[in-house]
């Protein structure tokens, strides 16, 4: 029923339904005219036709043909629908409002942006409800929300006033995605001001930041929150960035060489991704060409936030402006591109013009052997212009474009934080080692949010055990297995608090002892001290303490002793 959700279909509905009544109307008041042999003027019958949506006619009772009888039943329902339709747009915030008001375990999406947007539009299509804010009235994103059927709160999404609004103290999850790194973090300082309602878990608060290292740094910050909200931080960029390397790089294809023309936040990503996944196969340092006005200086940037970065690529970098070369820059480029040419060529400029030149200047130097991606904000564009229209030949590079929201936007992308990710990590292994059966051992995402609260508990503890043993978590600052190996004592330890916290955990929530498990009364014969728990039983969390350092490094983090 799409026709019934977009105001802008049913305008167009309404229009067409007045057109069909005046055409009936009129027609009716005509014949009937003619059948009684009397005249009257068109405008007479205008206005006779218009007198029918407030109940009135004004026609002879005993000749009203087929037309007039449609009409006059018709035309009120007409003008009831005009009405409410016209009271909408009225009192939209109004009706926003009070729909945000009855929402409940919902996603409110902060800033109606580009990204903004398709984050919305991806939650309203995976099932979840949506409430938006948009401190803009006018910003085309809140007309694109509405014929979505989200409701739209104009507002300051930093003031905790208009969260409360949009029922942030029931919300599942808070996703601020304005197109400031600053005004995102003040959405969450502001969400910290609004108070839970009882009964409901810690509430979630999804950050994105533009600056995808800087978003790498914070990330260690997500588990040492214990009060008020949680935390996740995220890249669009990063996650651009894999996806990415993903569809156009094999980093297992025999020597693999990438060239990042534009080091820019997304260039940056892709250059620290094919890195990290390339130290990963133990293949010795990864060949790269970067190619920037300041490619060396960006180059020693991204090595002192990523010391493990030196010893992973093989570099050359090019001090090149494409968009105002020097003639050494541009010869040394091109022996490169003649010599060594790259497998991939990533052209990740911001100025679309000046991407689609270079990409262009690119292909005519290197062979079909290389593959050209250009990077671009959207479909739309110079790139929608462009795209497709640049022929294919033989033994012709082949060129592809990159459009990094459409690609990058999804529910894993506001659902991949650090404890989303070590949670699910816990489930899945939950489900390996336990094998038994229940609502709880489906798969993660086939969970709904309440079930998934055990696992994220379990999540936000690693930090406090962790310290009894005298380690934390930390930014992963090199690459490959993890260094940090548990002593036996030091597995039975955390296994052993993980089991008291679970313990705990199941009592607060009606469990209680019973010799066998019954899910239905809430009996569970592991609901014992942890030194009475069966050897065979002990495995479980003997396994996931142990575990713990490689758990954390795919998530971005090393295990440290303080």
């Amino acid at each position: 029923m799409s026709l019934l959700r977009s105001p802008r279909q049913r305008w167009w509905l309404l229009a067409l339904l007045w057109t069909l009544l005046l055409v009936l109307g009129i027609g009716g008041f005509i014949q009937q005219a003619n059948d009684l042999g009397t005249s009257t003027s068109v405008l007479d019958n205008l206005y006779f036709t218009l007198q029918l949506a407030a109940l009135s006619y004004e026609g002879d009772s005993e000749a009203i043909n087929w037309r007039l009888q449609v009409a006059r039943f018709v035309a009120p329902v007409i003008a009831a629908s005009t009405l409410l339709q016209s009271a909408s747009v009225v009192f939209r915030e109004q009706f926003a409002r009070f729909r945000a008001r009855r929402a409940k375990r919902h996603t409110i999406v902060c800033g109606l942006g580009p990204m903004g947007v398709r984050l919305a539009t991806v939650l309203a299509d995976g099932g979840r409800q949506v409430v938006a804010i948009e401190s803009d009235p006018a910003s085309p994103g809140v007309a694109t929300a509405t014929d979505l059927d989200i409701p739209v709160i104009i507002g300051d999404p930093t003031d905790s006033t208009v969260l409360l609004a949009a029922r942030a103290d029931r919300a599942a999850q808070i996703v601020a995605a304005s197109e400031s790194d600053g005004v995102n973090a003040a959405i969450t300082a502001a969400a910290r001001g609004v108070e839970r309602s009882s009964g409901l878990p810690p509430l979630r608060c999804a950050v994105h930041l533009a600056d995808a290292e800087l978003a790498h740094l914070l990330r260690s910050t997500e588990l040492q929150h214990a009060d008020g909200p949680r935390l996740e931080f995220f890249s669009c960029q990063a996650t651009a960035a894999s996806t990415l390397l993903d569809e156009h790089f094999s980093p297992a294809a025999p020597a693999p060489h990438l060239a990042v023309l534009g080091l820019g936040r997304f260039g940056r990503s892709v250059v620290l991704s094919a890195a990290r996944t390339y130290a990963d196969r133990d293949a010795g340092a990864l060949r790269v060409t970067l190619v920037d006005r300041v490619a060396t200086g960006r180059f020693h940037s991204m090595r002192m936030q990523h010391p493990a970065l030196a010893a992973a690529v093989d570099v050359t970098c090019v001090d090149l402006d494409l968009g105002e070369p020097t003639a050494d820059a541009v010869d040394a480029f091109e022996r490169i591109l003649t010599l060594e040419p790259p497998t991939l060529v990533l052209v990740a400029f911001e100025d679309e013009a000046l991407a689609w030149s270079s990409g262009l200047f690119v292909r005519n130097r290197v062979g079909a052997a290389s593959a050209i991606v250009i990077r671009t904000e959207s479909d739309g564009g110079l790139t929608g212009l462009l795209d497709g229209t640049v022929p294919e030949h033989t033994g012709v590079a082949p060129l592809t474009t990159f459009p990094v929201l459409a690609k990058a936007v999804s529910l894993d992308l506001i659902d991949g934080g650090v404890r989303e990710q070590i949670a699910r990590a816990l489930h899945e292994g939950h489900i390996q080692r336990s094998g038994n059966g229940g609502a709880l051992h489906l798969p993660w995402a086939q969970l709904d949010d309440a079930d998934r609260e055990s696992s994220r508990a379990a999540a936000d503890a690693i930090v406090e055990t962790l310290a009894t043993i005298g380690c934390r978590p930390a930014p992963l600052r090199r690459w490959g297995a993890p260094e940090t190996v548990f002593s036996d004592a030091e597995i039975d330890q955390l296994a052993g608090l993980e089991h008291e916290r679970w313990r705990a955990e199941r009592a607060a929530s009606g469990w209680r002892y019973g010799p066998v498990r019954d899910d239905a009364a809430k009996l569970n014969p592991l609901l014992v001290p942890w030194a009475d728990v069966p050897p065979e039983a002990r495995t479980y969390n003997l396994e996931t303490a142990a575990e713990l350092p490689e758990l954390l490094a795919r998530a971005g983090f090393d295990v440290v002793r303080s």
